[in-house]
């Protein structure tokens, strides 16, 4: 039966960190951090506040879309829970998902955590619907959720200003009636990059080759956007809006120009959230549905790239 979005939802920490605020020991500026990745702000988790509730409350608001498109979707309804995360609350497990399960009520759902950093709602997306369609299962929920603060090298300079926290979760359901939501998926993964970007099993904390992860980045975007336009004929006059990881303005920007097209066909939403990882596509979507700039109907093209290195993308009818 063909699988739809029914609804998504975006959470965010209570805290935002503007450009300015961040602490003056970086020594950097909001101008130099605008000029070179587009991000103003970031929203950061204080006392309380973690990956699972960041990703309970991006699911409330994806049944309350649900219920403003007239769909009914109760916890015990779900019978799957995908959780793509680069940073669990836990080290090892219970996961986020079994987690997430516990607070939402969702007995039903089997659940596990998924670990592919900022494509990783991209391979929940495809996970979630191949187990829908071979469980013969109705309703998915799949939570990218990232506390990223948490493994930040605040004396890192080059690193820590790109990252925030966040989640977005989407729920998808199987049904008779309506077409497929998804076309075709590309995921690929190269582990000889693993050394670009890696948290340190001794600290804790992120590690990152900024320019090798960038040149790896603009290239796979663009082979990723360009390989699903031909599984699918499609071409850019087809799609109405692509949707790609946020992790650099500049990142979109080349890889559009790589393309050639056109800057208004790119979702660009760095600049109030900074880079979320597997939060970024699902909140990225958020804004675009609230904002009036994707509808019923319109074709769009999720890709996202991360550390593994790994990469995936879709196409989708919204």
């Amino acid at each position: 039966m063909p699988i739809r979005i029914a609804g998504i939802g975006k959470g965010l920490p209570k805290k935002v960190v503007k450009n300015d605020e961040l602490p003056k020991e970086l020594e950097t500026s909001d101008e130099w951090i605008r000029s070179h990745t587009g991000i103003g702000q970031r929203y950061i988790c204080e006392e309380g506040e973690n990956g699972t509730s960041l990703g309970v409350a991006a699911t409330k608001n994806a049944f309350a879309d649900c219920a403003a498109k007239g769909i009914t979707v109760l916890p015990e309804n779900i019978d799957l829970i995908v959780c793509a995360t680069a940073a669990a609350d836990h080290w090892g497990f219970p996961s986020n998902a079994c987690l997430i399960q516990k607070e939402l009520g969702a007995k039903n759902a089997a659940a596990f955590d998924l670990t592919a950093a900022c494509s990783g709602f991209i391979y929940g997306l495809q996970t979630a619907s191949a187990l829908l369609n071979q469980m013969n299962w109705s309703t998915a929920l799949v939570v990218g959720t990232e506390q990223l603060s948490k493994i930040a090298d605040w004396n890192d300079r080059s690193s820590c200003v790109l990252f925030g926290d966040g989640a977005g979760a989407a729920i998808l359901q199987r049904s008779a009636e309506g077409e497929e939501a998804f076309g075709s998926f590309v995921l690929g993964a190269d582990g000889n990059g693993g050394e670009y970007l890696y948290i340190d099993p001794k600290e804790y904390l992120l590690k990152m080759d900024g320019r090798a992860v960038y040149n790896f980045a603009v290239g796979k975007m663009a082979e990723i956007i360009k390989t699903l336009m031909e599984k699918d004929s499609l071409s850019i006059d087809d799609v109405d809006m692509i949707v790609c990881h946020q992790a650099n303005e500049r990142i979109i920007q080349a890889a559009a120009k790589r393309l050639g097209y056109p800057m208004e066909k790119f979702a660009v939403t760095i600049e109030q959230y900074a880079n979320t990882s597997s939060a970024s596509i699902p909140i990225a979507l958020c804004d675009l549905q609230e904002k009036g700039k994707i509808k019923k109907g319109d074709k769009l093209l999720l890709a996202g790239f991360g550390a593994g290195l790994t990469w995936g993308g879709c196409t989708l009818t919204w």
